[in-house]
């Protein structure tokens, strides 16, 4: 059995989380987190056979509770550092190109993220479609909508739609999967319908690890979803929320696309 103290007390969580806390402040965080973790986790008193020592070296139920509530504030400040699992890891989306649009369609609308929604389709679209205002087209209201006919009926259905008040934008989703016959021509000509229905402009993009053929669409790579997300979560570490972070570790995850 490991011979150092096995004493869990109070006094010793305290200063263990203060020169975490102090540590969360520094740009190493995760870095400081780890070690520090990993120290703590050293001191506690090894799991024994003897029934007798294992009562002796348990820590008190009052300890315990100091230990959760001091471990909340500096295990939040990683997270919010984006210091531990990318949360679409864990969701599974791996190179499903439904789950993936229905994502990319979540976080890029404003009754997610608000501003910081906007701003990262904003960057997009300013990556892909240049010669728009996008701040000021979409300033005024859009919508996000994913597996949409633009006439409505059940056919070429078209991965994302954003309706915006002077364009309709669809964008076809490819992660490992090819074009079908026709495919990106049979979504222009029914893009163009409902765009000349609503009196609007039609934007055909194709969001793919390959270029899309000339004239049909506009061509578009997961790089350009990683570098809108950058563009869209650099703020100051103060002003960071849920939506930046989740944005910068969905554009971290698709960029091996």
């Amino acid at each position: 059995m490991d011979e150092r103290s096995t004493d869990l007390n109070g006094p010793k969580l305290e200063a263990f989380f203060s020169a975490l806390a102090e540590a969360s402040e520094k740009s190493s965080v995760s870095e400081s987190f780890a070690d520090k973790l990993t120290q703590f986790f050293d001191e506690l008193p090894s799991l024994a056979s003897d029934h007798e020592e294992r009562e002796r070296s348990s820590p008190k139920h009052s300890e315990l509770l100091r230990f959760f509530s001091l471990v909340q504030l500096p295990l939040e400040a990683v997270i919010d550092g984006g210091g531990l699992l990318n949360l679409w890891e864990i969701a599974g989306l791996r190179y499903h190109e439904v789950r993936t649009a229905c994502a990319l369609a979540g976080l890029w609308r404003s009754d997610f993220g608000g501003k910081v929604s906007r701003g990262f389709l904003v960057s997009y679209l300013e990556l892909v479609a240049k010669d728009v205002n996008w701040p000021e087209e979409l300033c005024d209201g859009y919508s996000v909508y994913t597996e949409v006919n633009p006439l409505g009926d059940q056919t070429d259905r078209v991965d994302l739609v954003i309706d915006t008040p002077r364009y309709l934008i669809g964008i076809e989703i490819k992660i490992r999967a090819g074009l079908g016959k026709e495919q990106l021509e049979r979504y222009e000509k029914t893009l163009k319908a409902r765009a000349e229905h609503t009196q609007k402009i039609p934007i055909l993009i194709l969001l793919a690890p390959f270029s899309a053929p000339k004239h049909v669409a506009i061509s578009s790579s997961w790089a350009d979803v990683r570098n809108a997300a950058i563009n869209a979560s650099k703020v100051d570490r103060e002003q960071r929320t849920l939506a930046h972070n989740l944005i910068a570790q969905f554009g971290n995850y698709v960029a091996r696309h």
